[in-house]
């Protein structure tokens, strides 16, 4: 009688603990489709709000010109652009080259060749850096590595020194720097009395007419950028 009490107390734990078991099973099943029906909803509305999005940047395009928007951003920046003059030979002897010269990295690679293209933007920045006309810095390179494929000293470029640099970018750098605190500026130790070509020729060069040929060059680089804005700006009318 005992054992038979037993076996029946043994199978009602037993059942028992199967349905405890089963909703256990239920419980977790209903979590997991509660976060998979979450995440559905969630992945429906990023959708939804980026189908918005495109549809409202749809109707916009097509209330806007595109080619004609894209005409007039580029005469505006043309036109408030500094305007670049085509500078007479003697108007670039009297140039100061510590005023900026009005002209971007894209407006040298109108004129760079050999051994300067890709230094456009190295040029530019030494005369953002150190108040030096790159225009000026880019004629003296010029007329002394005939254009950056010939050089004493390793991406020396200019004459300038006893030593080379570790490269051409360097070299443009170390000058407008030298350029700038020694040749330029009133006071300074190898200043020529005047921010000008001709003053820098009194201490840079031993030749009296280094000036000239440095300003060839730059008539000539300024001549070129000053046609090219004259013809983008007539285009854009």
């Amino acid at each position: 009688m005992v054992a038979v009490t037993k076996k029946k107390k043994s199978r009602k734990s037993f059942w028992i603990l199967l349905a405890i078991d089963l909703l256990l099973l239920i419980v977790i099943c209903a979590s997991v489709l509660g976060v998979l029906w979450a995440a559905q909803n969630l992945v429906k509305e990023a959708e939804r709000n980026e189908a918005a999005k495109v549809e409202a940047m749809y109707k916009e395009a097509k209330t806007v010109n595109i080619p004609n928007a894209l005409r007039t951003y580029t005469a505006d920046r043309l036109t408030k652009q500094e305007s670049i003059p085509a500078y007479s030979i003697d108007q670039i002897y009297n140039l100061d080259l510590r005023k900026p010269s009005g002209v971007t990295a894209a407006d040298l690679k109108l004129v760079t060749s050999a051994g300067l293209v890709g230094l456009e933007d190295a040029f530019v920045d030494a005369e953002e850096k150190y108040g030096v006309n790159c225009v000026f810095l880019m004629s003296i390179a010029s007329l002394e590595s005939a254009k950056g494929t010939m050089m004493f000293r390793p991406n020396n470029m200019f004459g300038y020194g006893r030593s080379g640099f570790s490269s051409k970018a360097e070299g443009i750098n170390v000058v407008a720097k030298g350029l700038s605190t020694k040749y330029l500026k009133p006071g300074a130790s190898l200043y020529g009395g005047s921010p000008t070509v001709k003053g820098v020729n009194k201490r840079y060069a031993a030749n009296p007419q280094w000036y000239a040929k440095v300003g060839n060059y730059m008539k000539e680089y300024y001549a070129v950028i000053s046609k090219r804005h004259s013809e983008a700006l007539s285009r854009m009318k």
